[in-house]
């Protein structure tokens, strides 16, 4: 980005715990989503996942390490993980412009 625009990488990243006796979730969510908070990027909580938005593809796949180690650390034996990075270098666009451009063509 040589203009001197800012990168904007978003992403959407999902933690699941196998294997645990349950069907609840919400505790290992919540372990994934304290790493990401950890590592100071700004996320949104889905019903299906966690949106992440950073200034570097490094810092999502850092943040989706932490994730994915924090779930292992509450004892879950096996761990997949999903994350979609979409690294659009021609214009940088926020979760919330996104989500805004969106909404705006709904009307």
């Amino acid at each position: 980005m040589g203009d001197g625009m800012k990168q904007v990488v978003t992403a959407s990243l999902e933690v699941l715990a196998l294997g645990t006796g349950s069907t609840s979730m919400s505790r290992f969510v919540c372990e994934a989503v304290k790493a990401v908070r950890d590592k100071g990027l700004k996320y949104r909580i889905t019903p299906m996942g966690t949106a992440i938005e950073a200034s570097s593809v490094d810092a999502v796949f850092e943040a989706a390490k932490a994730a994915h180690e924090a779930v292992i650390s509450t004892g879950a034996m096996r761990v997949v993980t999903h994350l979609t990075i979409d690294d659009r270098r021609d214009r940088p666009g926020t979760m919330d412009e996104k989500v805004r451009s969106v909404e705006s063509k709904l009307r």
